[in-house]
């Protein structure tokens, strides 16, 4: 069956290395029985369902109504970025993580930490989360314990704002760009810059993004080989993310993390000038801004990244030189380039500056560019001073 089948009811089973999970997509009333049923089986002493306070009431009074008819429940709320360790659980718990990104990291550190292993049941309530983290065995902070399952339930999409599910799709263009850049032309003929999409469409991309993380997780659960492709973008973008009220959504900040790293694959002699411009006609279609916002300079960027390790990103399995922090570039669509044995480069502030030139704005958050982001403006890829840049600045091709 093809992804582009708009399914609503999908089963898929993810294997990550030795580990491997369930992963199912429902929508509508019937489907909600069958929750309880599956994640019943075996009977768990009680549920503990960990969420934050600004979920709608409506998402946690459902689970709580129909988990409830099978086991006790309660509501654990997170606290910051972790659940206290107060929350009392029994070996027979189920951990149901109810939520987005922060929740379902917050949970998996909960069942890493409490003894007994208990069972693990995602419930991603955000578009990001469904298609993305949900699906991952990595965290922040690391590994984390591989979930009995994943439920993706398409109802709790359709309470999300356009900005909201836009900043959700973050997962899907990075997909297309960085694994499977032969569904370019279809994902782009049905992405909408007003983000307004049916739950067919929103299902089908969801799909996609399964397809995708069962390709390269099966060999790389922890993501340090070629399923770093999932990190594609993420460097800048939690350098972005990093900047308190200043900061881009997830979504926002991952594209111009993808355009930067274009950028700077394409004045490094990697990825040709047809690869940086598909980039930038994927993200023009999702509709993000593709500029940094107008209180962002470069150098704030730049400062943001000479502070250390990126949060979220498998770390090199070579020590990083300091000031220089790894991205994932790519070759060509679809190919990460591998420097010293693994898919994460070093980059030298030079050539970040002329990267973030690529999404330097024209008003007041811009700061003026300099030396090789000076050159990087005017030097075409072919050209002496592009060539120059390029062997001076950053990697290239043999």
């Amino acid at each position: 069956m093809s992804v582009f089948a708009s399914p609503i009811a999908l089963d898929r089973y993810l294997v990550a290395g030795a580990a491997g999970f369930p992963v199912q997509v429902r929508h509508g009333d019937d489907s909600w029985s069958e929750l309880a049923r599956i994640a019943a089986d075996p009977a768990p002493d009680a549920f503990v369902i960990v969420t934050e306070r600004t979920l709608p009431r409506a998402h946690i009074a459902r689970v709580l109504h129909h988990l409830g008819t099978a086991a006790p429940t309660c509501v654990r709320w997170l606290t910051g970025q972790d659940v206290p360790d107060g929350a009392a659980l029994t070996p027979g718990s189920v951990i149901v993580a109810l939520g987005g990104t922060r929740v379902i990291d917050a949970a998996g550190r909960l069942a890493a930490r409490t003894g007994g292993h208990p069972r693990l049941v995602y419930l991603p309530t955000t578009l990001r989360a469904m298609s993305d983290s949900a699906l991952s065995l990595v965290g922040p902070t690391g590994p984390r314990p591989a979930p009995v399952l994943v439920r993706v339930q398409l109802d709790f999409l359709t309470t999300l704002t356009p900005d909201a599910v836009r900043s959700g799709l973050s997962a899907l263009v990075r997909n297309v760009l960085a694994v499977s850049p032969a569904f370019h032309d279809r994902v782009a003929d049905r992405l909408r810059p007003d983000a307004r999409y049916d739950l067919e469409t929103l299902a089908s991309f969801i799909a996609l993004s399964l397809e995708v993380r069962a390709t390269l997780m099966i060999y790389d659960p922890l993501e340090r080989g070629p399923a770093m492709a999932f990190h594609y973008g993420r460097t800048v973008a939690n350098a972005l993310r990093g900047l308190g009220a200043d900061a881009p959504r997830y979504g926002e900040a991952t594209a111009l993390g993808m355009l930067v790293a274009a950028r700077v694959a394409r004045l490094s002699g990697l990825l040709d000038e047809e690869g940086e411009r598909a980039h930038r006609e994927l993200v023009a279609r999702w509709g993000v801004p593709m500029e940094l916002p107008a209180t962002v300079t470069a150098d704030d960027v730049l400062g943001a990244l000479r502070r250390g390790a990126t949060p979220g990103m498998p770390s090199p399995r070579r020590t990083v030189s300091p000031g220089r922090p790894a991205l994932v570039l790519l070759d060509r669509l679809g190919e990460p380039h591998i420097e010293s044995g693994q898919p994460a480069t070093e980059v030298g502030e030079d050539l970040l500056r002329a990267g973030l030139d690529a999404i330097a704005g024209r008003g007041a958050g811009t700061s003026r560019p300099t030396g090789a982001a000076e050159a990087a403006g005017t030097a075409t890829e072919g050209s002496p001073a592009g060539r120059d840049l390029a062997a001076a600045a950053g990697p290239g091709r043999p």
